[in-house]
């Protein structure tokens, strides 16, 4: 009877560590989800940023757009960042979904030899 509850106690410790483990793999893809697309967001402003800095390089005078230019590319910039801890959060309530699901219980139940 001890040996079945310590086998039990030792399968449900086991089943808790491995929610956790799955868990925590959420948080930390959501979080890399977050960050990459953060980072993908100051790559694009910053390279329209620098194709615009580099028009009015070339040309000697600031064209009378350049002003709104950037204006609006700052605004596109903070469009995308202000969604991006939606999407993290979303990102990882669909990994928690995946990953609580019940796995299908085995039919068979393996025999000792005898």
């Amino acid at each position: 009877m001890a040996e079945s509850t310590s086998a039990t106690q030792s399968e449900e410790l086991q089943n808790i560590m491995v929610e956790v483990a799955r868990t925590e793999l959420a948080a930390v893809t959501a979080a890399l989800k977050f960050w990459g697309s953060w980072v993908q967001s100051a790559d694009k402003y910053a390279q329209k940023i620098s194709a615009e800095l580099e028009k009015v390089s070339e040309g000697g005078a600031v064209s009378k757009n350049f002003a709104g230019q950037l204006t609006d590319f700052s605004r596109e910039y903070l469009r995308e960042i202000i969604t991006l801890p939606n999407l993290a959060v979303e990102h990882f309530a669909s990994e928690v979904e995946k990953i609580s699901k019940p796995s299908p219980s085995r039919t068979r139940k393996a025999r000792a030899k005898e």
